[in-house]
C-alpha cells in the first residue's frame, strides 16, 4: 500500500490549477506546478492558516502575505492576473477545510496572534470622511518617509498616472508629458495663478512655475508632503504651499485655474458635490478646472468599492467613483465639462514602473518603510497594474469651465 503524500498536497494542487505557470509549494514538502516556473508561491508556516480562519474573506490571506507566512518569489504578474481565482468556491472550501484541520491539530494556539498585523490601519468607523479622520488616514498613507517615495516614484516624486507617448518613453518623460498636457488644457501662462488641490510633493506646481512662469498655490493635508514641497519651493516667491484640509482652505480668491491630480480618491462619494462646489466658488466664470482621478465601472465588482487589503494596508478610506458621478457633480456645482480623456493603459505602465522601482530598490525600501509595508505595497502595485490592464479601473482627466 502506497504511503499517503504530504498533508497539504491537495490544497497545493488545487491552487496550482488555478494559477497556471505558477509553482506552489508548502512547508510540509507539498509541491505542484512547473519545475522551472518564473513565479513560486510558498506557504511557509502553519500560522498562515490561522490567519485565514480569523479573516476568511480574503483579508486573512493578505495578512499571511504581509507577515511572511506566504511568499511569492519571482514575477507577481501571474498571481495578480488570476487573483480572483483564489476566491473561487472550490478553492475557498479546500482552503478553509485545510485551515481548520491544521489549526485544530496545533491546538488553535496560532489564533491568538493571527489578528491584525502591526502595519495595518484599523479605522473605528470605515467610510466616514471627517477632517480629523481624513488627516489620520492621509498621515498613514503619505506618512512614510520621502526617501521611500523617492525610491518608489523616481526623481519627479509624482504620485499619479503618467501619459506615455510611445513604448520607449521613460516614466520621468511620461510624467513631464502629463504635466505639460494639464498645463496646456488649463492654458497656463505668466499671468496665471494656478491652485493645485492635493499638490503632493509639488511636481505639477514646479512644472507650471518653471516652464510656464505661472504662480501657484498648493494644498496638502499631509505634513510630510507639506514639509518636502515647502523646501522644494524655498526662495521662489511665486509658489506657496499650505497645509490643511481643502474644506478648511477653500474657497480662495485670485485663482485663474485649478487642478486636482490624484486627490479626488480621498474625497469620498458623500462629499463629492461639496468638493466641486468649493472649487467652483474659487473660480471666476470662464476659469478652468482639471480633475484627474481613478474611476471604476458603473456596475463594477463590489470588492473595488471596499477592498479590505488596500483599505487596511495602503489606502485607508479611499473611494473610486464612476466617471458618471463625477460629471454629474461637476454639472450641479456650476461647471461646464469641456472634455474627458481616459488613459488607463498609461496608469498600468506607471504602476508597473513603480513596482519595478520597488523591486530594484527592495532593501532600501524595506529600510525606509519596514518589511510589512514594503510587502503590502508590492502586492498593491501588482494588483493595481492588473486592474488597469484589464479595464476594471481607469483614469480620466476631466476638463471643466466655471459657468
Amino acid at each position: 500500500m502506497r504511503a499517503p503524500g504530504p498533508e497539504l498536497q491537495p490544497l497545493v494542487e488545487r491552487l496550482s490549477r488555478r494559477l497556471p505557470g505558477v509553482a506552489v509549494i508548502a512547508y510540509d514538502g507539498s509541491r505542484s506546478g512547473p519545475a522551472e516556473a518564473a513565479t513560486t508561491m510558498a506557504i511557509r508556516t502553519p500560522a498562515a492558516f490561522a490567519k485565514v480562519l480569523r479573516a476568511p474573506r480574503g483579508l486573512g490571506l493578505a495578512r499571511a502575505w504581509v507577515a511572511g507566512d506566504i511568499e511569492i518569489s519571482g514575477d507577481m504578474a501571474p498571481v495578480a492576473a488570476r487573483e480572483t481565482e483564489l476566491h473561487d468556491p472550490a478553492v475557498a472550501v479546500t482552503l478553509l477545510a485545510t485551515a481548520l484541520r491544521v489549526t485544530a491539530r496545533r491546538g488553535f494556539r496560532d489564533l491568538v496572534t493571527a489578528g491584525a498585523t502591526a502595519s495595518e490601519y484599523r479605522a473605528a468607523r470605515p467610510g466616514r470622511h471627517t477632517v480629523g479622520r481624513d488627516r489620520a488616514e492621509l498621515d498613514f498613507h503619505y506618512g512614510l518617509t520621502a526617501d521611500f517615495y523617492r525610491l518608489l516614484l523616481g526623481p519627479s516624486m509624482t504620485y499619479s498616472g503618467a501619459m506615455f507617448d510611445g513604448p520607449g518613453h521613460s516614466l520621468e518623460a511620461a510624467q513631464e508629458c502629463k504635466h505639460a498636457r494639464i498645463a496646456g488644457k488649463l492654458a497656463l501662462g505668466e499671468h496665471s495663478t494656478v491652485l493645485d488641490i492635493g499638490c503632493g510633493w509639488g511636481s505639477f506646481l514646479d512644472h507650471a512655475n518653471t516652464v510656464h512662469g505661472s504662480r501657484g498655490i498648493g494644498f496638502t493635508a499631509s505634513r510630510q508632503q507639506c514639509e518636502y514641497a515647502s523646501r522644494r519651493f524655498s526662495g521662489r516667491p511665486g509658489v506657496r504651499i499650505r497645509y490643511g484640509d481643502y474644506r478648511r482652505l477653500l474657497p480662495l480668491s485670485g485663482i485663474t485655474a485649478a487642478a486636482g491630480v490624484g486627490m479626488y480618491e480621498h474625497v469620498g462619494e458623500r462629499h463629492s458635490p461639496a468638493f466641486f462646489a468649493l472649487v467652483r466658488r474659487s473660480l471666476r466664470p470662464g476659469a478652468r478646472f482639471l480633475n484627474q482621478a481613478i474611476t471604476r465601472r458603473e456596475a463594477g465588482p463590489r470588492r473595488l468599492r471596499a477592498n479590505a487589503f488596500a483599505q487596511r494596508y495602503v489606502f485607508p478610506n479611499g473611494q473610486l467613483l464612476p466617471l458618471s458621478r463625477q460629471l454629474a457633480d461637476l454639472d450641479r456645482a456650476g461647471f461646464r465639462v469641456l472634455s474627458t480623456e481616459s488613459f488607463g493603459e498609461g496608469y498600468a505602465r506607471t504602476t508597473g514602473a513603480w513596482l519595478g522601482n520597488l523591486e530594484r530598490n527592495w532593501d532600501a525600501c524595506v529600510a525606509a518603510a519596514g518589511l510589512e509595508r514594503a510587502r503590502a505595497w508590492r502586492a498593491y502595485l501588482a494588483g493595481s497594474r492588473r486592474r488597469f490592464e484589464d479595464g476594471t479601473i481607469d483614469v480620466t482627466q476631466v476638463l471643466a469651465e466655471a459657468r
